[in-house]
C-alpha cells in the first residue's frame, strides 16, 4: 500500500486495524529511499511523457518506485535511453542514401515515390529529411 501525501507506519496502522503485517517499504526491500539526480529524474518523466502516460498519480507512483529499488531504477532509465535514441528518427540525409549517384537521386521523377524531375539534385544532400525512397 502506498499513500499520498505521504504518512507514518504508527498512522497506516491506526487507520487500517486489520492489517496483518504492515511494514514499511524500507523495511521490505532493505533499501532506504535514494535521491533522483535530475538528470535521471527527467528522463524517467520525458519517457513517461513519449508514452502518453499524463497520470500524475502514476508519475509519483514511478518516481518513488525509482527512489526505493535500484532495479526499477535501472529499467525505467534504459526505457528512457532507448526513447532517446535515434533509431526513432526515421529522417535520413540524401547523403547517406543508396540511391544518390553522382549527387542525383535516381528514383526521382514525375509521379514516383520521389516526385521530382529526372535528375533531381537535392540542395542540401547532408540535409535531414523523410524520404519514401531512401535505401540505407
Amino acid at each position: 500500500m502506498s499513500a499520498s501525501p505521504p504518512t507514518s507506519h504508527a498512522k497506516v496502522l491506526a487507520s487500517y486495524p486489520d492489517a496483518l503485517a504492515a511494514e514499511t517499504l524500507d523495511a521490505i526491500t532493505g533499501q532506504t529511499p535514494a535521491p533522483i539526480p535530475a538528470d535521471q529524474e527527467a528522463a524517467v518523466v520525458g519517457w513517461l511523457a513519449a508514452i502518453g502516460e499524463t497520470d500524475q498519480a502514476i508519475l509519483v507512483d514511478v518516481l518513488t518506485t525509482c527512489r526505493h529499488d535500484e532495479g526499477a531504477r535501472a529499467y525505467y532509465l534504459g526505457r528512457a535511453a532507448y526513447v532517446a535514441t535515434d533509431d526513432l528518427d526515421d529522417r535520413r540525409s540524401c547523403r547517406k542514401c543508396r540511391k544518390l549517384r553522382a549527387g542525383v537521386c535516381i528514383v526521382a521523377k514525375p509521379g514516383s515515390v520521389v516526385s521530382a524531375t529526372r535528375g533531381y539534385r537535392p540542395a542540401a544532400p547532408e540535409m535531414v529529411q523523410r524520404c519514401e525512397g531512401h535505401a540505407a
